[in-house]
């Protein structure tokens, strides 16, 4: 099959180059481009793009569609996102971004069945490039205690992002995502033990990180906090990562649109299921693809 005829409906010329910023940490920056290219090529399209890898020490190798960049780790895949962003910006050479770019983490090959959710996003595509407002796709997840709404969409849902897409008017918001942190009291050096921390925040919303993080119950709180040695500069950073979130998808929703990948019942159900069974495979020791 050609790049670019895919069975997935909706395809166009829009979909057959996509450009994509992955973030690396746990997979090898060099396997996160075989996996990416092997789920391209089961998807009917192509891939080129820069691989930013958060650990450090962990080289890869650029080739003729992917650069590979060495990423700060500042706010984990969020300042993954900006810097390969930024590396785009320099290495088009005045030519422009293009309208849709994709970004990835790892998390969506070790965490989630990577193919179903691309195959999701992909559909909506062709619509997000020709949207002239700020715009993002990908999975949404809905407010369901605590914080009920986005404090700045007042939607009550937001765009997980393991795996979505902005396109072109929607890139100066995620370029500017760390001023808006300074302003709402969540600055890099900004320590979460701080009162000024998360000072220009909603106080729902405020809590809602709190909880997840420090005190909630067990099934709401960050699984991370049972895998790594916690402190107060992780907890912080990870703060950031979740305010970087939701704030993303606050904005676009505020100033344009959000195109969920699972917003009818059997593109639920589809995702669902698929997620089930990669669950299922990870824990019996096979790959989820």
């Amino acid at each position: 099959m050609n790049p670019g005829d895919s069975s997935v409906p909706g395809f166009d010329a829009l979909t057959s180059g996509i450009v994509v910023v992955a973030c690396s940490y746990s997979i090898a920056p060099d396997l996160m481009k075989d996996k990416l290219r092997a789920m391209a090529g089961r998807c009917g399209v192509t891939f080129s793009g820069v691989v930013v890898s958060n650990r450090q020490g962990s080289d890869g190798h650029s080739d003729s569609n992917w650069d590979v960049l060495a990423g700060s780790n500042r706010t984990h895949d969020f300042s993954a996102y900006v810097e390969g962003l930024a590396h785009l910006e320099r290495i088009r050479n005045g030519d422009g971004l293009p309208r849709v770019i994709v970004f990835v983490n790892d998390s969506l090959f070790e965490n989630h069945q990577p193919t179903e959710n691309f195959r999701a996003l992909l559909r909506q595509l062709p619509l997000l490039g020709q949207i002239e407002t700020p715009t993002i796709a990908g999975k949404v997840d809905r407010y369901a205690t605590i914080c009920h709404v986005n404090p700045w969409s007042n939607l009550g849902l937001y765009v997980s992002t393991y795996c979505f897409a902005l396109n072109f008017a929607a890139l100066p918001i995620l370029q500017d995502i760390d001023r808006l942190a300074e302003a709402d009291g969540l600055g890099d050096q900004l320590l979460m033990t701080s009162s000024q921390w998360g000072h220009a925040l909603s106080p729902q919303f405020r809590e809602f990180i709190l909880a997840f993080l420090v005190y909630g119950p067990p099934a709401f709180r960050w699984p991370g906090l049972g895998h790594y040695e916690i402190g107060d500069r992780l907890l912080s950073v990870k703060a950031r990562c979740i305010y970087f979130e939701h704030r993303l998808s606050g904005e676009i929703g505020r100033l344009g649109c959000i195109l969920p990948t699972n917003l009818r019942k059997v593109d639920c159900l589809r995702l669902d299921l698929a997620e089930r069974l990669a669950k299922l495979a990870r824990s019996i020791g096979m790959e989820s693809v």
